[in-house]
């Protein structure tokens, strides 16, 4: 406040004469400000506060009221004009990310996610980790070219990242900046050069040979055998992944199956998707007849990611899905091939992947599998198909013959 006080003495000849304009040289000025104790002192010892002079009579006192009104709307502004400056970058990042699920998406309509603010804040304590490492300035003037090259350079010879870390970052990192620059923090522009879309990454799918291989197995004679435990929740993790390989729903949707209705007579589940809230409808596979009858429409929830995929991982293990894959990754700038067991490679989002190509390899058109996955744009789409080369001659040929 002091600082703000202070700026008004450089105002002050110039508000005094707007107040001899307006009252028309009829009274006396406000009498001159030299310095902050003087403001105080007007204002009963209280900054800023400005009280009506003496010398001003009754019908008066309308203009002049007005005219404290305007400076205590200069006053403030100045406030809040100084606020903004003591804002840090991490300061703005760090409420932006604790608010933002009280934000609506303008894109969607709807409150913004958990599972949204959870990247946000792992992308953030990436950001903070960075900084701190590099001492690099907390202020907005530091997000130039430069400050891409230095994340890169750190991203890679420092922490070994992925290279898809890097544009995952900076995609998070521009909606931040774009916040600070609409409620006007700063005015760069350099940081909208941030490479923010990833590289097309190796994923694999399970054909339908695999999936029924998968729900077949007979999980309670491995536990007999001793080859599972028998705590485990492995079997209901088999039956949701083969749930998702059979109506490409999302982990999230898979987790609120609750919420769908299936329709047994006409073989059919609709749902409103919760990433997108997209309706989707989805004719009922055999296989998901049987398990909404095994558990009598109610449902088991998956287990958290790192103990889903491992129980994933061990059910391919055990239904034999070891072909050999050889995977290409860019990680610390370098890249390198790594063979594994295909079932090494199996994730709660392979059901997904897995959903899209088979169908896709039937010959489905592409806004029918689209209309089923709830997918709005066929570029997006199209990153779950995963066929071979092969596997698209294979599907081309009957259009040669």
């Amino acid at each position: 406040m002091d600082s703000i006080i202070d700026s008004w003495k450089v105002r002050n000849e110039k508000l005094n004469a707007f107040v001899d304009k307006l009252t028309a040289n009829k009274i006396g000025a406000i009498p001159q400000m030299q310095s902050a104790n003087d403001v105080k002192e007007q204002g009963n010892g209280k900054s800023g506060s400005i009280r009506i002079h003496p010398k001003l009579d009754s019908k008066e006192n309308l203009i002049k009221e007005k005219v404290v009104a305007v400076i205590h709307k200069v006053i403030k502004a100045d406030e809040k004009e100084e606020e903004k400056k003591q804002i840090t970058p991490l300061d703005f990042f760090d409420k932006y990310v604790e608010e933002m699920t009280h934000k609506v998406d303008p894109r969607t309509g709807r409150y913004i996610g958990e599972r949204t603010q959870v990247h946000h804040r792992t992308v953030l304590k990436r950001i903070k980790a960075f900084m701190a490492e590099k001492y690099i300035k907390d202020d907005f003037s530091v997000f130039d070219e430069q400050f891409a090259r230095r994340f890169t350079d750190w991203a890679y010879t420092s922490k070994n990242y992925r290279q898809n870390t890097i544009p995952a970052t900076f995609s998070v990192l521009k909606v931040w900046l774009n916040a600070a620059k609409a409620e006007k923090l700063f005015d760069g522009e350099e940081y909208k050069k941030y490479q923010s879309k990833g590289a097309d990454v190796d994923n694999i799918y399970l054909t339908k040979d695999e999936i029924e291989r998968i729900y077949r197995l007979d999980i309670p004679t491995l536990i007999a055998k001793g080859e599972i435990d028998a705590k485990s929740q492995i079997e209901k993790t088999r039956d949701l992944f083969v749930i998702g390989c059979w109506t490409g729903l999302r982990r999230s949707d898979i987790n609120r199956l609750e919420k769908a209705l299936f329709d047994i007579e006409k073989g059919e589940i609709t749902i409103i998707t919760e990433k997108t809230g997209e309706k989707v409808q989805i004719p009922m596979h055999p296989f998901i007849k049987e398990l909404y009858e095994k558990y009598d429409g109610k449902f088991p929830k998956l287990t958290d990611k790192a103990n889903t995929n491992r129980h994933l991982q061990e059910i391919g293990r055990h239904a034999k899905i070891d072909e050999n894959i050889m995977v290409k990754e860019n990680r610390g700038g370098k890249i390198i091939s790594h063979v594994y067991k295909k079932y090494q490679m199996i994730k709660m989002h392979t059901a997904r992947r897995s959903f899209a190509t088979n169908l896709y390899l039937d010959g489905a058109p592409t806004i029918s599998i689209m209309k089923l996955t709830g997918h709005t744009t066929e570029m997006n789409f199209l990153k779950y198909i995963k066929i071979t080369k092969e596997e698209n001659a294979e599907m081309m040929r009957k259009f040669f013959k």
